[in-house]
């Protein structure tokens, strides 16, 4: 029979492996949020949502943020649901550390399938644009669109 440490400690054991693989502690702002205030320091994410359905990627895009207020730590995406319920639904994060006192902005492009060209995950050389190279210009709901977070580190 187990003790009653191990009939608490093992149930909880996933949740806190959970909140230290997703960066517990660390403030996540979503799409709407579009001026933030964060502390030199502090550890922060950038939250948009996926539409797996429309093949549609997100990128962090030039002008990059100021290196010396913010820098950029990585991005991952999260997936919920699986092809068999019908289709998907994932956020995407970007993550960022404030390094210095000062204002910066992050841009992020949105891109539905086939809606922007180059850059990407190619080596980061190019960014991405919002409409596809030699291609006819997409309808508006087709191409990408930028997104510009305002990010005042205190």
């Amino acid at each position: 029979m187990r003790t009653l440490t191990e009939r608490i400690a093992l149930p909880a054991l996933p949740l806190l492996l959970t909140a230290l693989l997703t960066g517990c502690g660390q403030d996540t702002y979503g799409q709407d949020e579009k001026k933030l205030q964060v502390e030199k320091g502090d550890e922060f994410s950038l939250s948009v949502p996926v539409e797996a359905a429309r093949g549609e990627d997100w990128y962090l895009v030039s002008p990059e943020p100021e290196k010396d207020v913010v820098r950029s730590t990585g991005d991952r995406e999260e997936t919920e649901g699986s092809d068999d319920d019908g289709g998907q639904s994932a956020t995407h994060y970007f993550d960022f550390e404030a390094v210095g006192e000062g204002t910066t902005r992050i841009r992020l492009l949105e891109c539905p399938q086939s809606g922007c060209a180059g850059g990407g995950d190619a080596g980061g050389e190019v960014s991405p644009s919002p409409v596809p190279s030699g291609s006819p210009t997409p309808d508006a709901d087709e191409r990408g669109r930028y997104h510009t977070y305002e990010v005042t580190v205190k």
